[in-house]
Order: structure tokens, then sequence, then C-alpha cells
């Protein structure tokens, strides 16, 4: 039972996070609550039912971010496991590339990261992990290379062990779709050499966002070669719930000692991280109509408008038409320059509420974490790095 529905819950984990991003901005912790039910048919030859219980948090800043995690399982053979995680990653200013890079990069970036992670499971021992990575980022506009290497510490219950990993690949951007690569090479304590690849495809349709990954494992300790897949759906709800559904395969756990898996998953959500959103609410007395909503011109790519003022503190809606994109964050002179994240919403659109006050305004937006882009539809000017930003009036 080593690992309980660990996997497959943190693959949805995954999906609703980079679905939708609370609009709270970068300066304010990003807090999320999963419910959801996996049924999981263990390498080991067990098969097991759970209902997971999933709560994040996420604070981002330019230069760095902090994702902290906590899932509890409770399985339909009366046992429990849980499982808990932090990762900080800081980033270097980004550098302008230069000599054989020049064509085809734009600008270079270093990270630096640190996670550790930890699982407890009833009847058997906590597992404990300890890694430390390096990164070389590669940007352009429409897609990116990286490359590294990481060193791990894990504890399986019985003594600590260490792992050499390298760490290789890159994502493009396809028409509508976003397609990635990863390669991890690793090296384990008793010398077995192997590697993991993966690639990955993401796109959208409609209110519907999909989310594909194949993956093969080539090396001495499989003796031989393993392959593994899945495939994520994700649902835009009522009241900003969103649901996924999720179906496929991971392999062994070889750093850890985990067993591998064919699953079932479904997971919801909630707003705001509670059901608040979509109660029942009391008729409200008649308003004078909403000011006029700008239409969002979505035949241009990384078009962006603002709204009109929803309070007397110009809380204002700000809408990006950027299909095929995984995420996207807004700066400008209102947030003070720090990128504050949008919410994907399932036809392109990404979408956030900030104070805007009346007047002339900087803007830019950040897509993929990475590449800095002037939204088509704005002024483009220089700016004092010598990089360019957007002007937008607001009334």
């Amino acid at each position: 039972m080593r690992g309980g529905a660990l996997c497959p819950a943190a693959r949805l984990l995954w999906c609703l996070l980079v679905s939708a991003v609370s609009p709270l901005g970068a300066q304010a912790p990003v807090r999320t609550r999963d419910v959801g039910f996996a049924t999981v048919d263990y390498s080991n030859g067990l098969t097991l039912g759970a209902l997971t219980l999933t709560e994040t948090l996420a604070l981002e800043r330019a230069s760095g971010s902090l994702f902290a995690t906590g899932l509890v399982s409770l399985f339909n053979d009366g046992r429990w496991s849980m499982q808990g995680g932090l990762t900080g990653s800081r980033f270097s200013a980004p550098i302008a590339a230069g000599g054989i890079l020049r064509p085809w990069f734009r600008a270079v970036r270093g990270e630096l990261s640190l996670n550790t992670t930890s699982t407890a499971q009833q009847g058997f021992m906590p597992t404990l992990q300890l890694l430390s990575q390096a990164r070389l980022h590669l940007l352009a506009d429409d897609y990116s290379m990286r490359g590294g290497a990481a060193i791990t510490r894990t504890f399986d219950g019985f003594a600590w062990r260490t792992t050499v990993l390298g760490d290789a690949g890159g994502w493009a951007r396809v028409g509508d779709a976003v397609v990635s690569y990863t390669a991890t090479p690793m090296q384990l304590q008793y010398g077995d050499v192997l590697g993991d690849n993966e690639a990955t495809v993401s796109w959208s349709r409609g209110r519907v966002t999909y989310d594909a990954s194949l993956g093969v494992r080539l090396g001495e300790a499989q003796q031989g070669t393993a392959g593994w897949g899945s495939l994520t759906t994700t649902w835009s709800l009522r009241a900003g719930a969103l649901a996924t559904a999720s179906v496929g395969s991971y392999p062994i756990d070889l750093i850890q000692g985990l067993p591998g898996g064919r699953y079932a998953a479904f997971a919801l959500r909630l707003p705001t991280g509670g059901l608040k959103a979509l109660r029942a609410r009391p008729a409200r007395p008649l308003a004078p109509p909403p000011p006029e909503r700008p239409e969002l011109p979505i035949t241009e790519r990384l078009a962006l408008v603002i709204g009109p003022p929803l309070d007397s503190l110009s809380l204002r809606e700000v809408r990006v038409w950027a299909p095929g994109i995984r995420t996207v964050e807004l700066l400008g002179d209102f947030t003070e320059w720090v990128p504050v994240p949008l919410i994907r919403q399932p036809n392109g659109e990404w979408r956030g509420y900030y104070h805007v006050t009346p007047g002339i305004h900087r803007i830019n937006l950040r897509l993929n974490r990475e590449e800095f882009d002037v939204p088509v539809n704005l002024a483009k000017v220089k700016d004092e790095f010598t990089g360019d930003v957007g002007l937008i009036i607001v009334r």
C-alpha cells in the first residue's frame, strides 16, 4: 500500500493548479482545496480506492516562488496515508543571449531550487526526500530549453540513499497547443543507471482543457524498457469550480521504493477553498445596470482589455486572449512591476481582478513564467531597461 493513491492525486493536483490560479495577486498567498476519489491497481498486486483531500498554498514573485501542499487519503480498507511537500525556487535576472545563442534565444536565466517531501502511511514506515537542483533556462518567444542537475537524499523507512539526477527538456507552442519534453537521467546509490523520458501536450476546446502524456524508462534497473501514459480532462463548472478526470499509469519510484500502478481518478476544486460560492443567495435589490464591458478581440493573440471600475476602489476586470499558453501573468505600474497571475478560462481567455486607477498605465505580460511580451493591441514603447512595455489609457 506504500504510496497509496498519491501519484494519481498528485497528477490531478497539477492539472487543476495550472487551470485555475486565484486572482489574489502575487503579493498574497494563493490557497486552494481539492476533494477527489481515485482507484489504483498497484504493480505489487494490490488494488485500492481512496477518498482524497488536498490543500495547497502558493506564493510567487518575479525572482522566485514557494509552493506547499498537503494530501490526506482514506482507503476503502480503513487505512490512511498522508503526504506533504515544500518547494522553493530562486531565479536570476534574465540576461540577454549572446554569441551562438543569440539567433535562437532571447535571454538566459538561472534557477536554484530546494524541495522536501514526506509520506506517512498507517502500518508502514515513513519516508522523507530532500532534493537540491540547479538549472539554466534558454528563453525564446515561442519555445524554451533547459538543462541542469540535482542530488537527492531519500530515507525509505530503513536507511538513507543518495541519487544523482540530470534534467534536460523544453517546451514549444504548436498552434493552440503547448508541447513539452523532459529527460531525467539518474544514477541510483547501488550503481544502476537509467533515464526517464516524458512528452506532454496540452490544449483547450471550448470549456474543456486536455493534458496528455507519454513516458518511457530506459536503463539497467528496469531490465529493458517500461512505458506509461495518462490523459486528463478539465471542465469549467459554475461558480468558479473545476472538475478533473484522469486515467493512466505511472512507473515504479525507484528512488523512494514506491510501487507503480494504473489508476482512474476524479477531483473537484472548490472555489476559494470552500462551497460558499455554490450556495443559494438571497435575491438582491434592483441596482443600476453595470458599466459596459469592453469586447476582447479574439482575432489577435495576446490582446488585452481592462474593464470599467466594479467598486469605489477601482477594482477592474483584466482579460487577455492567449490560447495555448500554460500560464499568463500581468505586471505593470499598478502592480509595482510584480507579476500577478491571471485565471485560465476554457475558451483561451485569461482573467483577473485588480485595482487600476484611471489614467495612463504601463503594462506587460509574462508567459509560462519565463518570457515577457507586450499585448498586441497596445502602443509599444521602450522602458528603462531596453525592453518593451505597452501603454493603455484607463478611464
